[in-house]
């Protein structure tokens, strides 16, 4: 049966290697997003819309642009990280630009697809270790991230719990320590791993609700 959905941050890590894994399965039909409305993907299963998730308007645009196609599968991928790894300040500018995409920007754009998604359709919304409250080598380092996810997190278990009539899943997944822009070059898991992890939540009925890292569910 065809899948339809979308990954939001397709054009670099781990939004990258999402929509290449799940391209490669002709049952699948992925609508990704950059903030150029450009992709170096090509396949015929495959498209990209132009997204900017600090702009509301832009979100509006992006969900006028779906037509009137119903949904499988919404991956929130799209995030910043802006502060130094040594800053442990808070800094009022930058939080107000982490959480207008990673919190407001994606809540909105979830929003405004709720009434596309089909029964037993799957939200995962990709944040972090970073945004657990379990975290073992907690520090003061990376403030508006951290709050930003753990944001998140509780987004994943109040959604869960509004979609429960609708047989609708809502995941939150920390993918570890990544090979991406964020997570530089020395982090052991490559964004082909996350892939992976999000197309097995994709193909098993698991409980909603949960936290998932490397296909288990971690404590919050």
């Amino acid at each position: 049966m065809m899948k339809y959905g979308i990954v939001t941050g397709s054009s670099r890590g781990i939004g990258l290697a999402t929509v290449a894994l799940l391209s490669e399965n002709q049952n699948f039909e992925i609508i990704g997003s950059s903030t150029s409305g450009r992709h170096s993907l090509i396949r015929p299963n495959f498209k990209v819309l132009k997204l900017d998730l600090s702009n509301s308007g832009a979100i509006a645009e992006f969900v006028d642009k779906l037509g009137d196609v119903k949904l499988d599968f919404l991956i929130n991928n799209a995030g910043i990280l802006l502060e130094k790894w040594d800053v442990s300040a808070i800094d009022m500018n930058q939080l107000k630009q982490t959480f207008n995409i990673n919190v407001f920007g994606t809540i909105e754009l979830t929003e405004k697809l709720l009434p596309r998604l089909n029964p037993n359709g799957h939200i995962i919304n990709i944040t972090s270790d970073w945004g657990s409250f379990s975290e073992q080598n907690f520090d003061a380092f990376q403030p508006h991230y951290k709050m930003s996810k753990a944001t998140l997190n509780m987004y994943t278990k109040l959604l869960a719990k509004r979609l429960e009539d609708r047989h609708i899943k809502v995941s939150s997944l920390d993918p570890g320590w990544t090979q991406t822009d964020m997570g530089g070059k020395v982090a052991p898991r490559l964004p082909k791993d996350v892939a992976a992890d999000i197309l097995n939540l994709l193909n098993n009925d698991v409980e909603t609700g949960q936290f998932w890292h490397q296909g288990k569910v971690r404590r919050w």
